[in-house]
């Protein structure tokens, strides 16, 4: 799996809550790239802004 390092750390924190039991594995890794992208200075809060900073492979449409 293609992963970028600090996003295997929110994926574990994600794990120790117990989120696997809730979600998919597609779910979990979406919510990952939300995280990293709230977290990434410069962040305004737009849709736009939110695919830009999450480093997220697929095109938003």
């Amino acid at each position: 799996m293609n992963r970028l390092a600090h996003h295997q750390g929110i994926h574990k924190f994600f794990t120790m809550l117990g989120l696997a039991l809730y979600f998919s594995k597609p779910v979990m890794k979406h919510l990952v790239h939300i995280v990293d992208a709230l977290t990434t200075k410069g962040f305004a809060g737009t849709l736009t802004d939110l695919h830009h900073w999450s480093f997220h492979p697929n095109h938003r449409t």
